[in-house]
């Protein structure tokens, strides 16, 4: 961390090939495991509309916060407003972010949880997953992946990068807010 206690994630460099951070390795055993969890959870999103991960090495950490702080990254305004609404109905705090640097503004605001958009504008979301749970300040942060994207490649890829659970929009408020006190607080 820096000397004002910021998280320091060079998000701007994102896309620079010579900067990026490689995607954790993964033995035949572990591809196996992750095709496994990625069809459980394909199933759960179907019956569901959330999927949290079933396994204990998705990080976890208590909330640091009361009420819990939530980053909503998500670059559909109106998408957006509506996840604010429903979170601080909840009495959840909402940060928003809708591109990198607010993302790295949000996330420098230490959030218990971050709810993370795959397409987005100057990022994608699965880069953004792989360098939080890359950074050594970062990597218990939770993460809740909340895609249009949905198909089994797509979990077993936010799994494979340390996803803590995976909704695909348009996700039920109730599915949403299971997911997030699944998350926070088991």
């Amino acid at each position: 961390m820096s000397n004002n206690d910021d998280f320091d994630l060079d998000f701007t460099k994102l896309l620079d090939p010579k900067n990026q951070v490689p995607e954790p390795a993964t033995t035949a055993a572990q591809e196996a495991a992750l095709t496994d969890e990625a069809v459980i959870g394909e199933s759960k999103l179907s019956s569901n509309g959330f999927f949290v991960r079933l396994f204990p090495d998705a990080p976890r950490r208590a909330p640091m916060s009361a009420p819990p702080t939530v980053l909503v990254v998500e670059d559909d305004e109106v998408t957006g407003a509506l996840l604010e609404k429903i979170l601080t109905t909840e009495s959840y705090k909402v940060v928003r972010a809708a591109n990198r640097a607010e993302i790295v503004a949000g996330i420098n605001q230490k959030p218990d949880l971050v709810l993370l958009d795959v397409l987005l504008p100057d990022a994608n979301g699965f880069d953004i997953l792989n360098r939080i749970r890359s950074n050594e300040n970062l990597k218990n942060m939770p993460v809740l992946m909340l895609s249009s994207l949905g198909s089994l490649e797509d979990i077993m890829k936010g799994l494979k990068l340390g996803a803590n659970g995976y909704l695909t929009k348009p996700a039920k408020s109730k599915a949403l807010l299971n997911a997030i006190e699944e998350v926070i607080f088991k």
